[in-house]
């Protein structure tokens, strides 16, 4: 399967790595904006920031910014090959101008800097046809085992739940992080705290998970950190969180 990457951002970056590791799939080109390829990327790859220039090939894979996929779509004139996106919150039928197309989701938070595997990572698919469908699972079962299909809106709803875990849960980290050191104190102590967190929804569901002064209800442990924390901008994210922990006490 000859696959062209439209793209040179995270997401593209590990989809390289991957493809150019598998002995199914073979990375004909890579497209980027930009005019020399970054070096982040292997630099044997066959690279070109013109779109006029794109080789024919079975699989275009856009994975670009949610705002620009529309515009390459709009560029792409490939009739018979199967164009795809990487979005987890652009509905399927933006590619919609061409015969044959879906979306091949990866769900993973992606740093160039760092080095991971997708055999594990799920892969959220969906599909014009049937027949579309199965050629896009083909390809994402060479990347991983965890293939997923799903429709736009479940897709969507698969997005708001990983900013929720992802996202919002490691902006708790940053709070954390200005809150020690505004006070000098090294955040690396949090790390371990984090690691154990992290390794307990391995076995434990969330909720279970769950343990701190609101979920035990502790009313003078809140209002001690509260009143440490009146007036400053985390004062009513700490009120507001511990409110809605407090209510799980009802389910657990």
């Amino acid at each position: 399967m000859n696959i062209v990457i439209i793209g040179t951002g995270n997401v593209s970056h590990h989809l390289c790595r991957t493809i150019e590791n598998s002995k199914v799939l073979n990375l004909l080109q890579l497209f980027g904006r930009i005019e020399k390829l970054p070096e982040n990327f292997n630099q044997k790859i066959v690279y070109t920031n013109n779109l006029d220039e794109l080789k024919k090939a079975d699989f275009y894979i856009i994975c670009v910014s949610d705002d620009a996929i529309l515009e390459i779509s709009d560029k792409l004139i490939f009739k018979d090959s199967i164009i795809v996106h990487t979005s987890g919150s652009t509905r399927l039928d933006i590619l919609s101008k061409h015969k044959n197309h879906g979306v091949l989701y990866p769900l993973q938070t992606f740093s160039k800097n760092r080095e991971l595997s997708f055999k594990n990572i799920p892969i959220i698919i969906d599909a014009n046809s049937k027949k579309v469908l199965n050629e896009i699972k083909k390809i994402s079962l060479q990347l991983s085992k965890n293939v997923i299909v799903c429709n736009s809106d479940q897709r969507t709803l698969i997005h708001i739940s990983a900013v929720f875990s992802n996202n919002f849960g490691n902006y708790m980290n940053v709070i954390s992080e200005n809150i020690l050191k505004s006070q000098n104190i090294d955040p690396q102590i949090l790390k371990p705290l984090i690691q154990e967190t992290c390794d307990k929804l391995k076995h434990l569901t969330a909720k279970k998970s769950q343990t701190g002064p609101a979920v035990r209800n502790d009313k003078i442990t809140i209002k001690k950190h509260l009143s440490l924390l009146k007036g400053s901008k985390y004062e009513k994210i700490y009120k507001t969180i511990s409110t809605e922990i407090i209510k799980l006490n009802d389910e657990l």
